[in-house]
């Protein structure tokens, strides 16, 4: 008897694993997709197929971006199961904001998750890199100083952070734990304020740049529950709170609009995502034949790739004078 639950249960973890990080299907409601997949089409998504693009190789190291929440729990817990297994290294990284009550909190939860998966957890603060802590930014915001919402500069300062302790610490990827409501908020996002060209630039798998680290998104295909489910099946240790500046955020409208969406017309998340690879496919192919791609640039002051004279960081960095 105890062998035959034993089986039962090494199965039905196997095939959890197997839906949440390999392969899983779902009926198309809509015709937002067609004529390639038609209204209650039954669909299987190969996972993997954009996890890495190119997947961890031996030798790699790959940072993965840590907050103390479900997602990078999540992907922490099974990229450090896989690192062993293909021979690849993983290194914890954690960008303190300097959001007191938030993020010292959810800091616990990240530090207990890499004790127990035998991991050093970096940390990375923004008073360190960027002279103030975000209660600062917050604070010189309210007084005037600055303008602008918390995401406008929490945003640019995360990406320029994680960016640098991949580059010190010598990494091949960075694995941030984006998934699938997260596409489809930000691809949604990008349409409603006629910004076309940040879906050009937001990529599953960004491309290789001269001082950029490449980021991989391995949980595009799962949504914020199935991390949720697997974090609390798993043991997993997460903060389960929101960042007090969240509020403010259009991100914050946009996800309770598609979550409502989603109730009453599920699928409604996984078209907007598929309608987002579409696109960039259709972009790849059109760049990739007429080499339309723009020149990259590098900032002034800090090196790093920009579009302009300085890289947003650095602009944000000199407009509070820190």
């Amino acid at each position: 008897m105890q062998a035959i639950i034993r089986s039962s249960v090494v199965v039905f973890v196997s095939v959890v694993l197997l839906r949440l990080f390999v392969m899983d299907s779902f009926i198309v409601r809509g015709d937002s997709m067609a004529p390639t997949v038609l209204n209650y089409d039954y669909v299987f998504i190969n996972k993997l197929a954009y996890r890495f693009g190119n997947e961890p190789k031996r030798g790699d190291l790959v940072v993965v971006g840590v907050s103390g929440g479900k997602d990078s729990g999540a992907l922490l817990y099974i990229l450090s199961k896989m690192a062993g297994e293909i021979g690849f290294e993983v290194k914890p990284v954690l960008v303190d904001e300097g959001i007191h009550g938030y993020r010292n909190k959810a800091l616990k939860e990240a530090e207990k998750l890499c004790e127990k998966r035998g991991l050093e957890l970096e940390i990375f603060s923004y008073k360190k890199l960027f002279g103030k802590t975000m209660d600062e930014v917050m604070k010189a915001r309210d007084e005037g100083k600055v303008k602008g919402k918390a995401c406008s500069f929490c945003g640019v300062f995360r990406k320029k952070a994680l960016n640098q302790a991949a580059l010190e610490l010598k990494a091949t990827k960075v694995a941030i734990g984006h998934n699938a409501d997260d596409v489809a908020q930000t691809f949604l996002m990008n349409l409603l304020r006629a910004e076309g060209e940040r879906n050009e630039r937001f990529r599953i798998v960004d491309k290789p740049k001269k001082g950029f680290v490449p980021r991989v998104r391995p949980l595009v295909f799962n949504t914020e529950k199935e991390t949720a489910l697997f974090c609390l099946t798993n043991d997993i240790p997460f903060h389960l709170g929101e960042c007090p500046y969240s509020s403010e955020a259009f991100r914050a409208e946009v996800k309770g609009f598609l979550n409502e969406t989603e109730e009453k017309y599920p699928g409604v998340k996984f078209n907007l995502l598929h309608s987002f690879l579409q696109n960039q496919e259709w972009l790849d192919e059109k760049t990739g034949k007429s080499g339309e791609e723009k020149e990259m640039r590098y900032c002034e002051e800090c090196s790093s790739p920009s579009s302009g004279r300085k890289c947003k960081a650095c602009e944000l960095k000199e407009k509070l004078g820190s």
